[in-house]
């Protein structure tokens, strides 16, 4: 997902003065790709990333609440991103968990809105053990919170947009690996049991790069996740439908390892110049959730940032969502 000058962090920052969340566009549509389906998975889910989880300035109203009302089912994931220098969001995690759902905490390392290049969080550093004293901070608090939760570290490193992506400030794959390497040993020697680490890739598209050589390994990886968006037109993006976002990856997925779970953890699409286009994108989207094999669910990027990427951006692309996400769970 390529990045603007605006960071995600002030974003949030930004969201959170005004609530939750709805778009911009393009069109052409291509011929409908077929996804493979072998053994079916135990559950399919699907999440969301909003910009809080929690009521603020003495609101009583419930942001996960609303996300529920809105979509007309319960998120299974919720999905929060954090930086080194953060505190543990235990609130947050809290309240993710009082609403039954399963808290997805990215963590970043690097200095939020600072830009991408930041030789300070090379690769090469965090592997020789630079930053191990964070990721103890982490470890320990997250296994002192004690309940499950998903943590996804550096993801879309074959990307361009953050200093741990491979080829900015001289990082390599091989450097890739050895820093998760050191952040997994890390977790492990802290004791941290309840923390399942997820591998997040970006899709395969225009200005990113293949990332097999990035897989840190079996043994280092619970869950193979991927990030992709729809951008539609402008700004050097076009209309791609999650057939042309997902397919080929997923499969590389699926080649690199044989038997972990995987998850869609960033996706959205942007309007197209009908308001069918994007409630068809939502439609084809979870009908991929539903046919991979192994493809445990999907979260949504519930914000109106580069583009209104809310999923009721739309009285169509609304519905589209309500309905697939309650066939998810019929």
């Amino acid at each position: 997902m390529t990045r603007t000058p605006l960071s995600r962090r002030d974003a949030l920052r930004l969201a959170t003065m005004g609530g939750v969340v709805a778009l911009a566009g393009c069109s052409a549509t291509p011929q409908r790709a077929t996804t493979q389906q072998s053994a079916p998975v135990a559950r399919r889910a699907w999440g969301a990333f909003i910009p809080d989880v929690l009521a603020r300035d003495g609101s009583t109203s419930n942001p996960i609440e609303r996300l529920a009302t809105l979509a007309g089912s319960t998120p299974h994931y919720l999905h929060r991103f954090v930086s080194f220098g953060d505190s543990l969001p235990t609130a947050e995690l809290d309240a993710i968990g009082a609403a039954g759902a399963q808290p997805l905490l990215t963590l970043e390392p690097w200095k939020p809105g600072a830009g991408t290049v930041q030789p300070l969080f090379s690769l090469a550093r965090i592997a020789s053990g630079v930053f191990d004293g964070e990721l103890r901070k982490w470890a320990s608090g997250l296994s002192a919170w004690g309940k499950p939760v998903l943590l996804r570290f550096a993801q879309e490193m074959n990307g361009t947009w953050y200093p741990w992506s491979i080829g900015v400030s001289g990082n390599t794959a091989d450097q890739y690996r050895e820093a998760w390497k050191r952040m997994h040993t890390v977790f492990t020697d802290a004791g941290a049991g309840n923390v399942r680490f997820v591998w997040a890739p970006n899709v395969v598209t225009d200005g990113t790069s293949d990332f097999t050589a990035a897989f840190p390994g079996h043994d280092l990886v619970d869950y193979l996740a991927l990030d992709g968006y729809n951008w539609a037109g402008g700004s050097g993006h076009r209309w791609q439908w999650p057939e042309e976002l997902f397919s080929a990856s997923l499969a590389t997925l699926a080649r690199i390892d044989s038997d972990r779970p995987l998850l869609i953890t960033e996706t959205a699409s942007a309007e197209g110049d009908m308001p069918s286009l994007k409630a068809d994108w939502i439609r084809r989207l979870f009908g991929i959730v539903e046919a991979t094999d192994r493809l445990e669910g999907a979260l949504w990027f519930q914000m109106d940032k580069e583009r209104d990427w809310r999923f009721n951006s739309t009285p169509q692309s609304l519905d589209a969502f309500r309905r697939s996400v309650a066939a998810l769970s019929g």
